[in-house]
């Protein structure tokens, strides 16, 4: 597996879980993530915000930073904030073929 194919699965696990590619609910919080810097060697680092409530004047969604992540190379999840630690663990063990069904299978 490599970096790109985890983002994939994680993209699916949001999927399932929001009906949105960058966000999901868990941990009693709904968190979204963007993709930052992607370094020469190939590793992904991105930004996890939190969702801590909607504006009451214009009722727009409010997002704090909760934390980050950083995806290795070779797919392994070195942290993702608020991503379920089982779902991370999946990934990190999963063969290529098989990192759709384990994201869709995690449930939060």
């Amino acid at each position: 597996m490599d970096a790109n194919a985890t983002i994939e699965a994680v993209k699916v696990f949001c999927k399932a879980n929001s009906g949105d590619t960058q966000i999901w609910s868990g941990n009693k919080a709904t968190y979204h993530w963007n993709i930052g810097k992607v370094t020469g060697a190939g590793i992904v680092n991105g930004v996890v915000r939190k969702l801590a409530g909607i504006d009451s004047g214009s009722g727009q969604q409010i997002w704090v930073v909760a934390g980050s992540f950083k995806i290795m190379p070779d797919g392994t999840i070195a942290r993702f904030t608020g991503l379920p630690n089982k779902l991370q663990s999946q990934m990190n063990i999963a063969k290529p073929a098989a990192v759709t069904t384990v994201a869709e299978t995690v449930t939060v």
